[in-house]
């Protein structure tokens, strides 16, 4: 099942795999504010093809590599995952 991304999901950062690790180490969570440049055309790359999101963190996060603390950043999607719903909202 594909994950819906979109303006407005809460989501978490996480290493896309144990050898894929994710450029922000401390797995933050935040809500997709926009999409990134690529988000409607696949974009292939080093990083393969996939879309990008900008993320608005939760609390400001550095990156790993060690620079920040950054509000915002452009993350891409192979290493979000959709936060859980909340039941009762």
């Amino acid at each position: 099942m594909a994950a819906d991304f979109g303006i407005g999901a809460q989501v978490h950062v996480r290493d896309a795999s144990p050898s894929d690790l994710s450029p922000w180490p401390f797995e933050p969570s935040g809500i997709i504010v926009r999409s990134g440049g690529s988000a409607l055309a696949n974009v292939w790359g080093r990083a393969g093809g996939a879309r990008m999101w900008w993320v608005e963190f939760d609390e400001p996060q550095s990156n790993a590599q060690g620079d920040g603390p950054f509000a915002t950043a452009q993350v891409h999607e192979k290493y979000l995952e959709l936060a859980p719903a909340v039941d009762g909202a």
